[in-house]
């Protein structure tokens, strides 16, 4: 993903370019010449040709040069948070379209295995009714669970291939290839918990954690600058030139001083823009600190939630299923109970492990969210090496 992604491709591109800026910013601007000519006749009417060079040199110093720098040197920091947001983004979008896809087939196959039950239980429900064993309510009821059940599989296969299709967009490359590839996840159906005072000072220490925050600061620093340039704009341009006339067979040696006077406007106009600018990046800054505190806390209310939900997925109604399944299993092959009951008890287990699989896809979801608040992984390999770049100097 991190080669093949259009995204991250993209973002990575933008950093050359504003890094590039860098040096653009420094650069010294070119002086320019002027090679100025005159045809004139002396007294005795011979002619004679006149001509002078004038250099034109800017002088670049002072506020302006210092102000343009550091706006340059802030965007690219910006440029680099920016990217750094973009590949967590696509990151996430990774984790999300993994998940999606194993719990996805994995609800397909279940499906598969409730739809052939259900095929059991409607020919044996066929057979009792025309034997006069059975009523005709409980085959329209069998028929109507097994429709339910044939769109739940149909419904599961079309978004286990959409989850493909959008791995292989997040990664980069075309469906084929992520056809062939077997994905695993070692803790899929453990999420685990994670113990409340980490993650209160996970929170705390967020914001410096994200990148958003951290761009929306520099963001701030950049309009800062924009604005000192545009107050340093009030005064006097200074051009020097230097030139050099050859008159009627004398050199002449000119020292010119040029200013471009401020006296129509004080560039009003583009100080209260970049002061407006400015502003709008508080704002931004503002909202963006706020945006990220409400989705730190609702991701860890959803965290708990989903940690509840899958507590009672796994509870009394899940272990009835295991143990009732497991009963007449036993009882089938001792022969006190029918293939009926065997396939209803099988049925029943089935669903509950449905149940199951939809509430370790929610709190895998909201693990998702959680990371996604925080900024930082919570499981996996990941962790060990977030450790450890996290003891790594800041690149600069």
């Amino acid at each position: 993903m991190l080669y093949f992604n259009h995204a991250i491709a993209e973002g990575r591109a933008a950093v050359k370019v504003a890094t590039a800026g860098r040096r653009t910013a420094r650069e010294r601007p070119n002086p320019s010449v002027a090679l100025l000519t005159e045809y004139a006749n002396q007294h005795d009417r011979a002619p004679l040709w006149l001509w002078a060079l004038t250099p034109d040199w800017p002088l670049d110093v002072g506020t302006k040069r210092a102000a343009r720098i550091a706006a340059a040197d802030l965007t690219a920091r910006q440029a680099r948070y920016d990217f750094t947001e973009v590949a967590w983004k696509e990151r996430i979008a990774l984790r999300r379209a993994v998940v999606d896809l194993l719990m996805t087939e994995r609800e397909v196959t279940l499906l598969e295995k409730v739809q052939a039950d259900r095929e059991a239980q409607l020919e044996m429900a066929r057979r009792r009714l025309e034997a006069g064993a059975a009523a005709r309510g409980d085959l329209d009821r069998l028929v109507g669970d097994a429709v339910a059940d044939e769109q739940r599989l149909h419904d599961a296969r079309r978004r286990a291939s959409g989850a493909r299709s959008a791995l292989a967009a997040t990664i980069g490359v075309p469906l084929a290839a992520v056809d062939s590839i077997q994905l695993t996840w070692d803790r899929l159906d453990d999420p685990g918990d994670i113990d409340q005072a980490q993650v209160q000072r996970w929170r705390q220490e967020a914001l410096l954690a994200r990148a958003d925050v951290h761009s929306t600061v520099v963001g701030y620093s950049v309009a800062e600058e924009a604005l000192r340039l545009e107050v340093a704009k009030q005064y006097p341009e200074v051009h020097v030139g230097p030139a050099l006339t050859w008159d009627h067979g004398v050199h002449r040696l000119q020292f010119n001083l040029s200013l471009a006077l401020p006296i129509l406007n004080q560039n009003a106009g583009a100080i209260g823009e970049a002061e407006a600018r400015r502003e709008q990046a508080g704002a931004k800054l503002e909202g963006t600190v706020d945006t990220a505190y409400q989705e730190i806390d609702e991701a860890i209310r959803q965290w708990r939630l989903a940690l509840e939900r899958l507590a009672d997925a796994r509870g009394p109604v899940y272990d009835a299923a295991q143990h009732i399944y497991a009963e007449v299993e036993r009882g089938f092959e001792a022969g006190s109970n029918d293939r009926t009951e065997l396939v209803a008890a099988r049925v029943a287990q089935s669903l509950a492990e449905l149940q199951v699989l939809d509430a370790v896809r929610t709190a895998q979801e909201a693990l998702a969210m959680l990371e996604d608040a925080m900024r930082r992984p919570l499981e996996g390999p990941e962790v060990n090496i977030a450790a450890s770049t996290a003891m790594l100097p800041e690149l600069k």
